[in-house]
């Protein structure tokens, strides 16, 4: 049978589970990456980049005001100037946006009265439909029951380029003709039979008699 020896030495202690549970450190990370010789710089440049963008986001997120607990939140404590609470900012949409599926075509909105409609309808403008609309395009506004995009008292219609420029160059040709009409002179010259002779203009004569 073998003989068994007992010693007094003390055994090595392995290492405690929570050295083992323990995580590596950052810096350790980098540390031995910049001592192993097969880490390239690129690597090393990539890994200290990420380092200092998750240091960046959690500076911001510790200096970010925390949210009040409501529960306990009183009004008397709301009132005072040390207390954070967020504020909302309700931005107004703008309703008389609207984005269509078609570029060749323009919105246009016009007053509900049946008269301008009628008038509108035969120069060839449409009721703006559902389907008109870029998908990308949210209405701040809903359609009625009779399928018609309508703010107050105006109503969304549609129209081709063609007709809505060739409509406004119409305008700006009209516009354009009485300026020239206002800034020519008289044609027709006036005559005093009394003191203008043959041959003799108004501002002749008048020079002559004064």
């Amino acid at each position: 049978m073998p003989e068994i020896t007992h010693t007094n030495k003390p055994a090595i202690p392995g290492p405690s589970p929570d050295a083992a549970a323990k995580p590596v450190s950052t810096a350790q990370t980098l540390a031995s990456l910049a001592a192993d010789p097969n880490t390239t710089q690129e690597q090393l440049e990539k890994l200290i980049e990420s380092v200092l963008k998750k240091k960046k986001a959690e500076n911001v997120a510790a200096a970010a005001p925390k949210e009040p607990d409501w529960a306990t939140m009183t009004e008397r404590e709301a009132l005072k100037a040390d207390t954070y609470i967020p504020t909302i900012d309700h931005q107004v949409p703008e309703y008389l946006n609207v984005r269509l599926k078609d570029p060749e075509y323009m919105v246009v909105w016009a007053s509900t009265d049946q008269r301008r409609i009628g008038q509108l309808s035969a120069e060839g403008y449409e009721f703006l439909k559902e389907e008109d609309i870029h998908p990308d395009f949210h209405t701040p506004l809903k359609f009625d029951s009779e399928h018609r995009y309508q703010y107050m008292d105006l109503v969304c219609m549609k129209v081709h380029k063609r007709i809505l420029f060739a409509k406004r160059r119409k305008v700006i040709n009209i516009t354009h003709d009485q300026i020239k009409m206002h800034k020519r002179l008289p044609s027709s010259k006036h005559q005093n039979p009394d003191h203008i002779g043959q041959g003799m203009d108004l501002y002749e004569a008048e020079s002559s008699i004064a």
